[in-house]
């Protein structure tokens, strides 16, 4: 049995930190309901690939026209026998729907409803529209990061926001309000904002200028301005990150690579672009796997760059049990993939007859009931 073994989420969202908040809680036991878009209400949503979010495994798919007013009933329905509802419509979109935590929290008074969105359910950037570089830019992690070559900040690789900033953000929240919960009997509201997240995530250099100024103190190790802490090209034109930090990692690193007059560079501000260059003309006469074989297990905190294709394959990765029959799985701690929650009779929970089934189909109410 999952963690979460009993606990039932609707998820309102179509993709990015909704998705992600309901794929954890679903990896970990949750029986989660995904109620989507019907297909005439599709137009100009982004599609995201059948792939995504693990494949949907063990998460129901519901498509249910909520711009009608059986669709909203047959969702009120639903949330009655629901623990948690997400949902990641602009700030005031469920509400002018009928379906917001008011409507909601009417329908069943236990109920975590977590809206989640981009800046917030108030704020003078409420009303924005975004995406995961938005909220890294507002934020000041893009500004943090290493420069591109043209001294701009970067295009990060990773959806940030999505994931952390938007995603665990609301299933730390949520679990936090089920705990609640027992003690209490009363549900409660959740205004997740991905750019919280992100904030978050950015509090250690935040929490310095608040005291002080952003340039004293290690966190600059972290920008990419000092030698110990960045990547370097290799023979093979693939890369090695560094990231010794520590004096005892740096150490061990100079000595390893034959350059011991380096050890006292560490933190010498003045020398790390002569520094970073000695590190590259010697990172440029071995390949990236033969410096992982000379370095990793030397406490010289080294790893390779990897492609997405590299890390498909890597062994640690498969040994870890991310990956199974050629798909991501549940990866995060305590969580099993064999865990996923039995089917729900959606029938049976909507109360619908094959008659009127057909009716609310014939009205493009709703589209179809899968897992």
């Amino acid at each position: 049995m999952g963690m979460l073994t009993g606990i039932r989420v609707i998820d309102l969202s179509q993709h990015g930190p909704g998705s992600r908040a309901s794929r954890i809680l679903a990896d970990y036991g949750a029986e989660v309901i995904k109620v989507e878009r019907p297909s005439h209400r599709r137009a100009g949503q982004i599609q995201t690939a059948a792939s995504a979010y693990g494949g949907s495994r063990g998460i129901q798919r519901l498509r249910l026209d909520l711009q009608h007013a059986d669709g909203r009933t047959l969702l009120l329905r639903l949330a009655r026998k629901a623990d948690v509802i997400i949902e990641a419509f602009r700030p005031g979109v469920a509400d002018r729907l009928g379906i917001g935590w008011r409507a909601v929290h009417d329908a069943n008074p236990r109920v975590v409803y977590c809206a989640i969105s981009g800046f917030g359910q108030h704020g003078e950037r409420a009303a924005w529209a975004g995406h995961d570089l938005n909220y890294a830019a507002v934020t000041g992690l893009l500004a943090a990061t290493q420069a591109r070559a043209d001294g701009g900040p970067p295009v990060l690789g990773s959806t940030i926001g999505d994931g952390a900033g938007g995603g665990m953000h609301a299933v730390i929240a949520i679990l936090a309000a089920l705990q609640e919960r027992q003690h209490t009997d009363a549900g409660t509201f959740l205004d997740v904002a991905a750019a919280d997240g992100v904030l978050w995530l950015m509090s250690v250099m935040l929490d310095q200028y608040l005291d002080g100024g952003l340039d004293v103190g290690p966190v600059r190790l972290l920008s990419g301005d000092y030698a110990c802490y960045n990547t370097y090209r290799c023979r093979d034109d693939k890369w090695l990150s560094v990231a010794a930090l520590e004096h005892r990692f740096w150490r061990n690193l100079c000595e390893a690579i034959d350059l011991p007059d380096l050890v006292d560079a560490h933190e010498d501000a003045d020398r790390q672009s002569e520094t970073a260059s000695e590190l590259q003309r010697r990172f440029l006469t071995r390949t990236r796997d033969d410096w992982i074989t000379r370095l990793a297990a030397l406490d010289t905190c080294v790893a390779p760059v990897l492609s997405i294709d590299e890390v498909a394959v890597d062994p640690h990765v498969r040994e870890r049990g991310a990956i199974r029959f050629g798909a991501t799985t549940s990866m995060l701690a305590g969580s099993n993939r064999d865990d996923t929650a039995p089917p729900i009779d959606l029938f049976a929970e909507l109360d619908l007859t094959p008659q009127r089934l057909a009716e609310l189909a014939a009205k493009g109410v709703i589209e179809g009931v899968t897992s």
